[in-house]
């Protein structure tokens, strides 16, 4: 017999849904309600898990762990044709404690890092017409994917913790889109990192082959971060992006997480930007990182940046308009020193500043091997 489920918000619903998951190869639905988990919910391969728009699951306080993971994800293996989709899924924050934010020793399978929602080792999955609340940390953890969707996730972030990122991506993934995604996190909305995370990675490698297309904020952090250290990224699209931002739109890094491996990004494609710099007016008490370590990045940090240290193949930037309210220095793009960049393409990229001067649209202090400009 299965336990009756509650949805009161005050009872334990943990037990009771994770009955369902794991007897159920099938359509589950949840109506409207608040459920209270206190442990990982555990979601099979063939398992589709819908909730009401106005379901919420929420975090029991002091649970200090994800809220969902995929069931082969302890073990490395791979989970197939997921669908979650639908309702409010609330992290709880202020009453969650991370263990330590930056551990010194290697990834620990049951360690709390922050991250809400875990899923390594799938393929054909999906996720969407979810809003995600108030996490510790990551939102989502999306690792060793192939044939996946993540499409229409609103954050309501308190913007209460460091590192409150979106949809954090990590190799090797591939055959992948992200899209419509709504709201404001307290790091990057959405990162693609091949090689990333707490010392020893839960897993590194290959990035390829993955479109990202609409993000829309208001006053975010950096819309789409890249990253590579010994593992490439290639083909990737990135379009429609909207909004204003503290720190970059895209941004190219390595952050030098394995000192001496490769860094290399080819085919890669930005295109239909529009957006500009975050005001500091925006910046309250209510933040987490300080005034004085915001303004200096609001002032000077560019829309698309390319790391120190960074190496690229091809890199493809088009239809790119800025229209800057802001008082800034930033510039629109800026290839910092020792990067490398063999194919550099330009077309359409137009600002205006209104309230400054106005900046450059290309600072390149990195070696451009071949640069093609077109207005049209």
């Amino acid at each position: 017999m299965y336990s009756k489920l509650a949805g009161d918000g005050i009872t334990d619903d943990t037990a009771a849904i994770q009955a369902l998951l794991d007897h159920a190869e099938e359509t589950i639905y949840l109506k409207n309600g608040t459920y209270l988990i206190s442990a990982p919910l555990k979601i099979k391969s063939n398992t589709h898990l819908s909730l009401s728009p106005n379901t919420v699951m929420k975090l029991a306080d002091g649970a200090n762990c994800a809220i969902i993971e995929n069931e082969s994800l302890p073990q490395r293996g791979y989970d197939h044709n997921i669908i979650i989709e639908g309702g409010i899924w609330d992290g709880n924050n202020e009453h969650q404690v991370r263990g330590r934010p930056y551990p010194e020793t290697c990834y620990e399978e049951d360690y709390y890092y922050g991250i809400f929602m875990r899923f390594v080792g799938v393929k054909h999955f999906t996720i969407r017409n979810v809003t995600i609340k108030n996490p510790e940390a990551y939102a989502m953890l999306l690792c060793n994917a192939e044939h996946f969707c993540v499409d229409h996730i609103t954050f309501d972030f308190n913007m209460l913790r460091p590192n409150m990122d979106g949809i954090h991506v990590q190799g090797t993934t591939r055959f992948g889109r992200i899209s419509n995604i709504h709201g404001a996190t307290y790091d990057d909305m959405v990162a693609l990192n091949c090689d990333d995370g707490y010392v020893c990675e839960i897993t590194r490698g290959v990035i390829e082959d993955v479109v990202v297309d609409g993000i829309f904020t208001e006053d975010g952090y950096t819309a789409v971060r890249l990253l590579s250290c010994g593992s490439a990224m290639r083909n990737v699209t990135i379009r429609n992006v909207f909004g204003t931002y503290r720190l970059n739109v895209v941004c190219f890094t390595h952050y030098n997480i394995h000192p001496g491996e490769p860094i290399w990004f080819d085919n890669i494609t930005l295109e239909n930007i529009y957006a500009s710099k975050s005001s500091n007016a925006n910046i309250t008490g209510r933040d987490f990182w300080e005034e004085s370590i915001m303004e200096p990045l609001i002032e000077s940090a560019p829309l698309l940046w390319f790391a120190e240290g960074v190496s690229c193949g091809n890199v493809s930037i088009s239809n790119v308009h800025r229209l800057e309210n802001t008082v800034t220095k930033a510039p629109t793009i800026q290839v910092d020193q020792n990067v490398s960049i063999e194919r550099l393409y330009l077309r359409d990229v137009t600002q205006r500043f209104v309230n400054c001067d106005t900046q450059p649209v290309l600072v390149n202090n990195g070696t451009v091997e071949k640069l093609i400009q077109s207005e049209e």
